[in-house]
């Protein structure tokens, strides 16, 4: 690539916030401007009366200057919203879009339940500590970060009824009416890599078969939250890819 570095925008999963990047960005040392949001209903940003990957993608152009470059990581809920920029229906074109961990194939028991899950009120809790736990636990970060990490601050708030997660129960709705990765993916007018870890337990390399793009990286011994597991390997993988375009 060649200088100025185009912005890199790192989109988070689902139940996370952008501070699970933290790790990646230190590593990385990126010269160029850096971009890490909370998507709409997450952490510091405000909860929505709809989710989509196409209004996420949406909120996220609005982060950008016109024709500003720039280049798309994203993990798992935001790999697919990485895939939504990539078709230039929201403005300017990412140069390139990474996706990690995205859980490509849904059953209709899983589809059937996520209406439940999204009517849930959010969990209250007396502390802090137990709000984390349970933050930690619908991100996919339990086990792998601390409790006590800083990346888990935007995570949790108090209000006057107790302790809860940030995030709306009702964005995991976005995956519903989402057309299969097999037709989003075909024709993207911007080039896109997959990834994944080899323990993922939500997404697995025969997922890409039928799909119109490379097989993927797999990330040996990591997880579904690679980039926080080995923040070094994933960024190793994402800096081939941007030396592509």
């Amino acid at each position: 690539m060649t200088e100025p570095k185009p912005t890199l925008m790192l989109l988070h999963g689902l139940g996370a916030t952008g501070e699970v990047w933290n790790p990646l960005i230190n590593v990385a040392a990126w010269p160029g401007r850096v971009l890490a949001p909370d998507l709409r209903g997450h952490g510091s940003s405000n909860w929505s009366a709809s989710y989509s990957f196409g209004e996420m993608a949406a909120d996220v152009a609005t982060l950008l200057s016109s024709n500003e470059d720039y280049v798309v990581l994203g993990h798992s809920m935001g790999g697919a919203v990485g895939a939504a920029l990539a078709t230039g229906f929201f403005g300017h074109l990412p140069r390139a879009v990474g996706m990690i961990g995205v859980k490509l194939q849904w059953s209709e028991e899983e589809l059937r339940r996520l209406p439940d899950i999204a009517a849930k009120p959010s969990r209250l809790f007396d502390t802090r500590g137990d709000a984390i736990e349970w933050f930690l636990k619908l991100s996919g970060l339990a086990g792998v970060l601390e409790p006590d990490d800083s990346s888990l601050e935007r995570g949790v708030e108090r209000t006057e009824q107790g302790w809860r997660v940030r995030q709306d129960p009702k964005s995991v709705l976005v995956v519903t009416g989402s057309p299969p990765f097999s037709e989003l993916l075909n024709g993207l007018s911007a080039p896109i890599s997959l990834a994944l870890g080899e323990h993922d337990p939500l997404v697995a390399p025969e997922h890409h078969n039928d799909l119109p793009c490379a097989p993927p990286r797999v990330f040996k011994g990591l997880g579904h939250n690679a980039m926080v597991e080995d923040p070094a390997m994933v960024w190793d993988w994402f800096l081939e890819v941007t030396n592509r375009i």
